[in-house]
């Protein structure tokens, strides 16, 4: 008991003097922290300008895509329509309906018309 009240005050004294010197570590510990957590917010905020410029690079090379199957839809509709116009015109010149007077041949003239009207306009 004599040991503790007798090293009490000099624990105490150290716990004082070095009580600066553990705040400096502290402050400097959360500086260091506060700096890394910095750097990898950067690394982070590049990470996304680069998915960003990527995602974009991506949607052009899509759109560039989507241009140039147009022209293959179109012509797989034409194509659709002249089979189905050719088939009336082989099998039988049965008008599209009932009240029209159109036959295979005429049908398929007009399709064909469309279609190049449709790239015509899509040209310009």
């Amino acid at each position: 008991m004599v040991r503790e009240l007798i090293s009490l005050p000099f624990n105490v004294a150290r716990a004082a003097i070095e009580l600066p010197r553990s705040m400096q570590r502290s402050i400097d510990e959360a500086n260091e922290l506060m700096s890394v957590s910095r750097e990898q917010l950067e690394v982070i905020r590049r990470q996304a300008d680069e998915a960003l410029e990527q995602a974009e690079r991506m949607n052009d090379l899509l759109a560039r895509v989507v241009k140039l199957t147009e022209p293959i839809e179109r012509a797989q509709r034409s194509g659709e329509y002249a089979a189905g116009a050719l088939k009336r015109a082989i099998f039988g010149d049965q008008p599209i309906s009932g009240d029209s007077d159109e036959t295979g041949a005429d049908i398929l003239e007009a399709g064909a018309a469309e279609v190049i009207e449709e790239e015509n306009a899509e040209d310009r």
